[in-house]
């Protein structure tokens, strides 16, 4: 929520620049910018403390998006320790970088004013509907995060000074027009250019090639004719998902479960709040009476939603007559949440002081709290009971499974019969085309192991998930080998007869090379005329473009000779004209060149802020 608003905080040059501060401000959440924790310190910077409990959460959610990114494959990367360390390492320096960006506007004594705050909150994707400001999906989304609407603008005001500081440290970068005009000429340079193509192709018929070349490639070479070996496997899975028909929940029970677990059937009592909001500023006290003579005024009859408008110095809410939207007591350690449902409806508090300020609370409406008929839970309820009951099932069955897994080791009937199962089988298969029903890492690994393989024993039970194991055995199995020189004889052949026509065609274009640098016209050969090529032509073989745009103007006669896709070439170049107008390209050259400065600048202005820091890094 909060990256989005910091990316739409700047022009399109300060979008890309600010993209690595903001991916290390997010790193942590707004949660982490609550109060203080009695939790174990996982890394001290300057005092300030990282907890390890905040280190482990952000280290599980990198986690989580490398599985995501490389799915099953991640099993076999989450088994290498130093991978993973390095990534937890990563993850430790960056909120390292967040706390000391943090101190650093707040030694400067940068803030963020409400005005800023506000216009932020009004363009963020997130609360708008139809491209407007939605005032109810605001307050909606800000409270289902498990923030009133003043804390959350708290945690804005804070996130939006770190921001401030590293916008006006990576300002300090830029890029001269000259610099970035001369660059950008140099890209947009066209080239004409003149080359002699020589195929391969064209002296396949003049490459020949003995049985004696055949045969010495063929033992050189045996390797890169082997056979992928293939294997097919026996197994039996044990899934909770399929123990479910073989267990049963009698109604009695369900009933006993229902009234047992009342309370989770129980919706929770909401009421709608008000606030007017009057924030300790640079005078507690002043606050103080401003709110108690606010408060004198609603005694007094005078409509609370209209001093919210013109008093409250929460302004969103203010501008909504002080409305808050709905909320629920989870927080009884909230001084706001339990002055609000200490009140009756429609009833308003005395002047309320919480860590933002001081508030004058009013209900204006309240929803008791409903429980849901045994009717209306029942399925879900015996759905719950079967899957218990599956699971229990489960874990009675693994342990026989393991069990006779490992005493009969020469076959998986008896595993199959002591859990009331089948053995199924796959086809042949190699380590690229896995059938589904095994294609798991921990699967293939075991399956392809000296235990099973060349033991001729079961597996070890292999846990997928933890509702879902396996055992795997050899069925067949059918090694790499190496095939006959009969099998591959045409392959070697293809593959030095190309050879050969590649070294004609160098030979050719030797010669063709040194009458042209001699200034020789060469006879019955094709030249190939090109004007205004760019570097990004992608018409033309990539080597000869590359070729043209190092060699100098062809009056010198300097021509070079390229292998390209296709043989070889020999390319001169015959004019150079320079861009005449770069205005078009000149932004796209100056955002990268600031990206790529700005970017070696805050890892240099991190580096600086530790070297002057005292960061206690975690002993275990």
């Amino acid at each position: 929520m909060l990256e989005r608003i910091r990316e739409g905080s700047q022009g399109i040059v300060a979008k890309a620049i600010l993209v690595l501060v903001i991916l290390t401000f997010a790193l942590a959440g707004i949660g982490s910018y609550l109060g203080g924790s009695t939790e174990v310190a996982g890394v001290i910077v300057n005092g300030e403390s990282i907890n390890q409990s905040e280190i482990s959460n952000e280290f599980a959610k990198e986690r989580a998006n490398l599985e995501r990114q490389y799915g099953e494959m991640f099993k076999m990367i989450a088994n290498n320790p130093t991978y993973m360390e390095g990534v937890r390492t990563s993850v430790i320096e960056r909120l390292i970088a967040k706390v000391l960006i943090t101190q650093t506007a707040k030694d400067m004594e940068l803030r963020v004013g409400d005005e800023e705050i506000k216009n932020k909150i009004r363009n963020m994707p997130e609360f708008q509907v139809d491209g407007q400001f939605d005032n109810n999906r605001y307050l909606s989304l800000v409270r289902s995060s498990g923030y009133r609407v003043e804390q959350f603008r708290e945690l804005l005001r804070t996130d939006l000074t770190r921001e401030q500081l590293m916008t006006a440290v990576i300002g300090s970068d830029f890029v001269l027009n000259n610099e970035a005009t001369t660059i950008a000429a140099l890209e947009q340079q066209l080239r004409d250019i003149r080359y002699i193509e020589v195929k391969a192709a064209d002296f396949l018929n003049d490459a020949q090639v003995s049985d004696d070349e055949v045969t010495d490639y063929y033992d050189a070479n045996s390797g890169q004719f082997t056979t992928q070996d293939r294997l097919s496997l026996e197994y039996v899975e044990l899934k909770v998902s399929d123990l479910i028909s073989r267990v049963e929940v009698e109604e009695s029970e369900i009933v006993e479960s229902y009234n047992s677990n009342l309370a989770q059937y129980k919706t929770t009592e909401r009421r709608r709040v008000s606030h007017i909001l009057f924030e300790f500023g640079e005078d507690e006290a002043a606050a103080q009476a401003k709110a108690e003579a606010a408060l004198v005024r609603v005694n007094a009859g005078e409509d609370f939603a209209e001093l919210a408008k013109t008093l409250s110095e929460d302004t969103f809410s203010g501008e909504e007559g002080g409305d808050l939207d709905w909320m629920t007591n989870d927080n009884n350690d909230d001084v706001f949440i339990e002055a609000a449902f200490a009140l009756d409806n429609n009833a308003t508090s005395d002047v309320v002081r919480s860590d933002s300020g001081f508030h004058i609370i009013k209900i204006t409406a309240l929803e008791a709290s409903t429980t849901q008929t045994l009717a209306e839970v029942h399925d879900d309820i015996k759905q719950g009971m079967l899957t218990d009951a599956a699971k229990e099932l489960f874990y009675e069955l693994q342990q026989e499974l393991t069990d006779t897994a490992f005493a009969v080791p020469e076959n998986l009937t008896e595993s199959a019969s002591v859990i009331e199962s089948t053995v199924k089988s796959t086809a042949l298969f190699n380590r690229s085309t896995v059938p589904p029903s095994v294609n798991y890492p921990s699967v293939v690994e075991a399956a392809f192991s000296e235990q099973v393989l060349d033991e001729e024993l079961n597996s070890e039970v292999i846990e997928i998930n933890a509702d879902h194991h396996i055992v795997v055995r050899k069925k067949e199995y059918i090694p790499s080998v190496v095939k006959s020189l009969d099998e591959v004889k045409e392959q070697i052949i293809a593959t030095l007869k190309q050879q050969k026509a590649s070294d004609l065609a160098k030979e050719k274009a030797q010669e063709y090379l040194a009458s042209w640098e001699q200034g020789e016209t060469i006879a019955d050969v094709t030249v190939v005329t090109k004007t205004d090529v760019l570097r990004s032509d992608r018409e033309i073989d990539s080597a000869v473009v590359s070729a043209a745009f190092k060699l100098a103007k062809g009056d010198s006669n300097d021509v070079e000779l390229v292998t390209t896709s296709l043989g070889q070439a020999i390319v001169d170049v015959t004019a150079v004209k320079e861009a005449t107008d770069t205005a078009e390209d000149l932004n796209t050259v100056i955002q990268r060149l600031t990206s790529s400065t700005s970017n070696a600048t805050y890892a240099a202005f991190i580096e600086s802020l530790k070297a002057k820091s005292d960061i206690q890094y975690p002993t275990s």
